[in-house]
């Protein structure tokens, strides 16, 4: 995707103009566009396959007389103007009662502060509770970050996140300032999302230039949330004196005798009756001492644990309380752990890079993989390879397991290449002793194994990616040699789970063509929601329906714009080889 700025036509040819009418700023929906790619790329980037929408809303400043009460970008989307009716009102009505009028500050610069810092307040949170009454009818959830002046009004930016998102990946409820708040990773990339665009807006002309600095990376945004969530207080009453993200990435990056570190941290206050101490020392250590901390790990295990009392290891046993599931950290290898509670993984870290804990493939598109793989696969065996993909999630090293319809004979073709064995049904214990040694896993659609540590074969394939290792490489070619069906589960060193093939997930046939029929008689004013969606789903058109899409792309494109305003310039769209009509449903 590229950007364009359109210049005003010469030699009298006439441009339209594209006025704003709620106007707050020049380069409104230019600051828009970026905060919202900004929160895709984060999201992206964590684990979360959503798209999240970004808004501004501007309340007119009291002082000022003229101009739009309210006003919203984009002005012509999906929330109408009449959602904010009596807003200001309400905001002065609020304003009255606002329990920051008790609170009394000991310098003179805070107290003159305090009336326009109590009206932000009131601003956010009465602009959040209509977007997101709204918002839930349609499955979202709005989050507002606090107002900033730009020109005549105060602005709002608004970031809309899927509801599924929360339920996919659950919060737990903290303890801040005597207040109960949701924490999650997810919470905490939003509040820096809102944070970098409320950022954004001290810039002058805010928007102007795409691409400058007035808003932080995605992956520095996402360093700045894991370090926020990890100063949660994990034990009541207690918080953080240090970086508790940066103490624990560098314990996990650092040998002891040449090894990488593995076992279990729990946070626990040094009193906790439910603790039993293996051992207890007299003189904690800091885990900002990373040598020491890394010593002192080589003696933990999952079931003796080091035990933090926040900020320092205070000694090695477990908490026999399991009514409020502990915090804990789980040191896995060089440079990766992940943050639990209880059994729920809340965060995971490689390689100092923070995401979500995620199922490599949902239940739902689990099965509709494997039934468009193996025509004839029953509901048995599919669950039987779905406690498969589970246990292989499971291993504290890399492994992998093939499923082939030919699995008996290839078993006899690779006999030279691996270790063939009377066929025998998969379990825990087979899975976890073969992948001990190299090579692969060999079953046939029935959950039945009839090769270990066979080394895999085919022809180089389009799919295989020097980024990746040689066993995720192995299955890509061997699963795209032949046209007989076959699957591969592969867990790399990194604790990467991949499915291959991973088919692309069906789609409404009818969201397809309504969008393509929508942007055939689209606007340059009307076309971006339809253009945004056939951007993010372009493998599934076909031919005629591509040509028709370009050609409403070109009749746009070119039409006359404002000075100044940035046109979006899409990529034309082509058939995909691989696409066919099984990617539709009805």
């Amino acid at each position: 995707m590229g950007l364009l700025k359109q210049w005003p036509g010469f030699l009298g040819e006439e441009v339209k103009r594209d006025t704003i009418n709620l106007f707050m700023w020049g380069y409104q929906s230019h600051f828009r566009f970026s905060l919202e790619y900004l929160a895709k790329r984060v999201f992206e980037l964590i684990g979360a396959d959503i798209e999240p929408k970004a808004l501004l809303v501007g309340l007119r400043r009291p002082e000022l007389p003229t101009g739009h009460p309210v006003c919203i970008e984009p002005e012509n989307g999906e929330w109408p103007l009449a959602l904010f009716e009596r807003i200001t009102d309400e905001v002065n009505e609020a304003l009255t009662d606002h329990p920051m009028h008790r609170v009394y500050y000991g310098d003179d610069i805070s107290m003159r502060e305090k009336p326009d810092n109590i009206r932000r307040l009131t601003i956010a949170k009465q602009v959040q509770s209509r977007l997101d009454v709204e918002g839930r009818k349609q499955g979202r959830r709005t989050f507002c970050g606090t107002p900033y002046r730009v020109g005549d009004y105060d602005v709002v930016c608004a970031l809309q996140v899927p509801e599924h998102l929360f339920r996919q990946h659950p919060s737990f409820e903290a303890i801040w300032n005597r207040e109960p708040n949701e924490a999650s990773l997810v919470h905490s990339c939003i509040s820096q999302i809102l944070e970098e665009g409320r950022h954004g807006l001290m810039r002058p002309e805010p928007g102007r230039q795409i691409g400058d600095d007035a808003m932080r990376s995605a992956p520095e945004v996402i360093r700045r949330a894991a370090a926020s969530f990890m100063r949660t207080p994990f034990i009541e009453g207690r918080f953080a004196n240090c970086d508790m993200f940066d103490a624990i990435n560098a314990i996990s990056q650092t040998h002891y005798e040449g090894k990488a570190g593995a076992g279990r941290l729990i946070f626990a206050a040094a009193e906790d009756p439910n603790l039993s101490f293996v051992l207890k020392f007299d003189r904690p250590a800091a885990l900002t001492q990373t040598r020491w901390a890394r010593k002192l790990l080589q003696m933990a295990t999952s079931e003796a644990a080091l035990i933090a009392d926040y900020n320092t290891i205070v000694g090695i046993g477990d908490l026999s309380d399991v009514s409020t599931p502990p915090f804990s950290v789980d040191f896995l290898g060089h440079d990766q752990w992940d943050l639990r509670r209880g059994e729920q993984v809340l965060m995971r870290c490689r390689f100092g890079e923070a995401r979500l804990p995620q199922e490599t493939i949902g239940k739902e598109r689990f099965i509709d993989n494997m039934r468009r793989v193996f025509d004839s696969i029953d509901e048995a065996a599919i669950g039987r390879f779905r406690t498969v993909l589970d246990i292989l999630a499971q291993l504290p090293h890399g492994g992998s397991l093939v499923i082939a319809s030919d699995a008996a004979s290839e078993a006899k073709r690779l006999e030279r290449q691996g270790t063939v064995i009377s066929p025998t049904p998969l379990s825990r214990a087979l899975i976890e002793r073969a992948t001990l040694i190299d090579g692969t896993i060999l079953a046939d659609k029935n959950s039945v194994c009839h090769a270990i540590g066979v080394i895999l074969d085919g022809p180089a394939s389009v799919e295989s990616t020097p980024s990746r290792g040689s066993r995720y490489n192995s299955a890509v070619r061997y699963v795209a040699a032949t046209s007989i069906p076959r699957m591969a589960f592969v867990i790399s060193e990194d604790r990467t789970l991949d499915v291959v093939p991973l088919l692309r997930p069906s789609v409404e046939r009818s969201k397809i063509e309504q969008a393509v029929a929508g942007i055939a008689s689209a606007t340059k004013a009307t076309y971006h929601k339809f253009r945004a969606f056939l951007d993010d789903h372009r493998f599934y058109l076909n031919e005629e329906q591509c040509l028709t899409v370009n050609e409403a792309l070109d009749r746009i494109e070119a039409e006359p714009t404002e000075m100044g305003k940035v046109t979006i310039v899409t990529p034309r769209f082509k058939p995909h080889p691989a696409f066919n009509e099984s990617y539709l449903k009805n």
